[in-house]
């Protein structure tokens, strides 16, 4: 019997699984736009047991890989903005933030990286790696005008498919300049360049230009040094990657598969660290689960939290929210308040 590793990076716009084998190669991966994380992780899940012709789970999950051979998920990591809420779903053997997670998958495939851009839907982070490890990062706060997200609703306002804009920007002659802090200001000069009869690839390499000068502003450094590897779903905007190679002045490395990075990291993370018996309750499992969300605000502070509990097939599975994390610790149906 192969084992396999899993996956799960659930971030705000995509969700994304992987499994990879011991020799670190991907034998079943999914990507899905986040209509909602319970939703979209269970449909993720079922695709990627459809893919993996799953088999009768067996508590780690077993799944057939090839004709007559049989894979068993021996760990499950999930990273994410997502990733607490996404663990209590499935089971998770580890969970470790995407920053982690995307650069133990960048330093895997590319030992001599320096810098990692990631600019993902609703967030961006830029990591600095020195001697073979993580030395610092940052990220945006709130706003996501570093981000794709600013990308996508201007593509939406212009009628563009968002898989086209980088093709199309890349057919630009004239360079615009268009302001690029604050996604709402950039799309009101977008509509004012469209009334003008400005083109719309210059439009969009603009757009472009913008979001890769914010992004570079937000996480500000003065450690950049290549080889510098650009991962996230917005890699693939080979505009965007043009961009930031004229910021930096140099060429920037787009893994083949940069959509994944994410999911393959904290896969390889669970493969290290890879438990006796995992806490993975298999494909088949959460795919058949019915997941029943509430919610309610905690008076015992002043802080005030939202709790999210999450049932599994009417039985409390876990809880989220809390800040002192009192909630999260469960006992079968019950929720043990700890004493202080």
């Amino acid at each position: 019997m192969k084992e396999v590793f899993l996956g799960i990076d659930v971030g705000s716009t995509s969700v994304k699984c992987v499994l990879l084998d011991q020799d670190g190669k991907i034998t079943g991966s999914v990507y899905l736009r986040n209509k909602g994380i319970t939703e979209s992780l269970v449909e993720a899940l079922g695709r990627l047991a459809r893919v993996a012709e799953t088999g009768d789970g067996g508590g780690g999950g077993g799944v057939a890989a090839a004709p007559g051979e049989e894979i068993k998920i021996a760990a499950c990591g999930i990273t994410g903005s997502g990733r607490h809420f996404a663990s209590l779903l499935v089971g998770a053997d580890i969970v470790r933030t995407e920053v982690l997670a995307h650069t133990v998958a960048a330093l895997s495939f590319y030992p001599e990286v320096r810098t990692i851009f990631e600019i993902g839907g609703e967030d961006c982070k830029l990591m600095i790696v020195e001697d073979g490890a993580l030395a610092d990062f940052s990220m945006n706060s709130i706003c996501a005008g570093g981000t794709g997200a600013m990308i996508e609703a201007i593509a939406n306002r212009m009628g563009i498919p968002i898989e086209a804009v980088g093709e199309i920007a890349l057919r630009s002659r004239n360079q615009l300049d268009l302001p690029g802090k604050c996604g709402i200001f950039c799309q009101s000069a977008v509509v004012s360049k469209l009334n003008t009869g400005a083109d719309k690839s210059d439009i969009l390499m603009g757009v472009c230009r913008a979001l890769v000068r914010n992004y570079l502003t937000i996480c500000k450094t003065n450690r950049l040094k290549p080889p510098y590897v650009y991962q996230g779903a917005t890699a693939m905007n080979k505009a965007l990657v043009r961009a930031l190679e004229e910021e930096v002045q140099h060429e920037v490395i787009v893994p083949p598969e940069c959509a994944l990075m994410g999911a393959i990291g904290i896969a390889q993370m669970a493969g290290e660290e890879r438990p006796a018996k995992t806490r993975f309750k298999g494909l088949e499992a959460v795919t058949k689960a019915r997941f029943d969300v509430s919610n309610f605000v905690c008076q015992d502070c002043a802080n005030r939290c939202e709790v999210i509990q999450i049932y599994q097939d009417g039985r409390l599975a876990g809880s989220v929210g809390s800040r002192c994390r009192k909630w999260e610790r469960l006992n079968g149906d019950r929720i043990l308040r700890p004493s202080f």
